[in-house]
């Protein structure tokens, strides 16, 4: 798993996620991943078109970092999931508490960056 930062200024945070999120890729990234929106707390934007696999250990980091986004008053929002990782986060019921866009101009828009 590769954690690839587009975007991370004052106004937002943008970052793809390459590869597998199981027990391995989690290990890989969570830190990172966690530094750079959790801690952060900016709308965030969390590109899922190259992610593979998406396991519930990937599903608690996505969980997590969202609330921790949504405490700070913003949102986090995933961008364009794989069919696979489309299925696993509507099957999880997860695309109802973070939502899921497949436009950047709207998934920005919806995390609320200006």
């Amino acid at each position: 798993m590769e954690l690839q930062t587009i975007r991370a200024d004052d106004s937002a945070t943008h970052v793809a996620l390459v590869g597998r999120l199981d027990l391995a890729g989690v290990q890989q990234i969570e830190m990172k991943f966690t530094t750079l929106l959790a801690a952060r707390g900016k709308p965030a934007v969390v590109d899922l078109s190259q992610t593979s696999y998406l396991a519930s250990l990937g599903l608690r980091v996505l969980l997590t970092t969202a609330r921790a986004v949504s405490g700070k008053g913003n949102k986090l929002v995933l961008l364009n999931p794989s069919p696979e990782v489309l299925q696993v986060l509507q099957l999880a019921k997860i695309d109802a508490i973070i939502p899921v866009e497949t436009d950047l101009a709207r998934a920005l828009t919806l995390a609320g960056v200006k």
